[in-house]
């Protein structure tokens, strides 16, 4: 017989009534559920894919934003072992026994940073009047970014946010108090008054980030970016995107 299956993780909970299968003798047994509890996990993957298991038996991959809410199924009163592995070398990174008896949601967080995995991202503490923001760009080695603000009229008047970003780095927090007016943070390609896809400012510009002014939102929060690129289908053009902050993902 196969190597029976000690979880199932069941999405939406919208099933009524769970079964798991396995063969013997080829031919397909049914194993009773017991119980099922509320599990939920959330995180974030970069540079690498970590591969989640339970009890040996692989169940997805992560990369980027992970967020999940379901069920583990329990066949009997033996917890369940939450293993995540690293996809190139089978590493085990992390470890999490979840118990059949705890009735509550069992809440998992995790961060890889594609050399660790802590339980939480760590970022700096606020400070009053100043925004504080970083940046990661998953782009490929060969297109370096410059981080400038402006109103997006002209490439010309920008503002300098950083110069000459590899991809793959992240940016120190840079401190910026509250502007003169609404402004949008715009990339170029590093050295250049041009616009980092295909020369598009409306391509080319961080749509999920807010900095601060005088006449609206303040400042004093903290924002880590981790920008990624996908083609659009109404413009077959590549934009800036996803655009994920892992500081929404890991509030204090």
């Amino acid at each position: 017989m196969k190597q029976r299956y000690h979880i199932i993780i069941v999405v939406m909970l919208m099933l009524a009534m769970v079964t798991q299968s396995c063969e013997k003798n080829g031919e397909l047994a049914v194993l009773p559920i017991e119980k099922l509890s509320p599990v939920a996990f959330k995180g974030f993957v970069m540079k690498d894919t970590l591969e989640q298991y339970f009890d040996g038996v692989k169940m997805r991959e992560f990369y980027g934003q992970v967020r999940f809410e379901g069920n583990i199924a329990f066949q009997g009163e033996a917890p369940v072992k939450m293993e995540l592995k690293k996809k190139r070398t089978g590493e085990v990174l992390y470890t999490h026994t979840i118990e059949r008896s705890n009735a509550n949601t069992q809440s998992i967080s995790f961060f890889y940073d594609g050399q660790k995995l802590t339980e939480k991202y760590q970022y700096p503490e606020a400070i009053p009047n100043t925004e504080q923001i970083a940046f990661y760009f998953d782009f490929p080695a060969n297109m370096p970014v410059d981080i400038v603000y402006g109103d997006g009229s002209d490439v010309n008047a920008v503002e300098y946010l950083a110069r000459n970003v590899k991809p793959g780095e992240w940016t120190e927090f840079i401190k910026v108090p509250p502007l003169e007016g609404e402004m949008y943070v715009l990339l170029l390609k590093a050295g250049k008054k041009e616009y980092i896809m295909n020369n598009d400012v409306n391509s080319s510009y961080m749509s999920a980030l807010i900095l601060p002014n005088k006449y609206g939102y303040q400042g004093g929060g903290v924002q880590s970016w981790h920008v990624g690129i996908r083609y659009d289908a109404a413009s077959n053009k590549p934009v800036p995107d996803p655009q994920t902050d892992l500081v929404a993902i890991f509030p204090r």
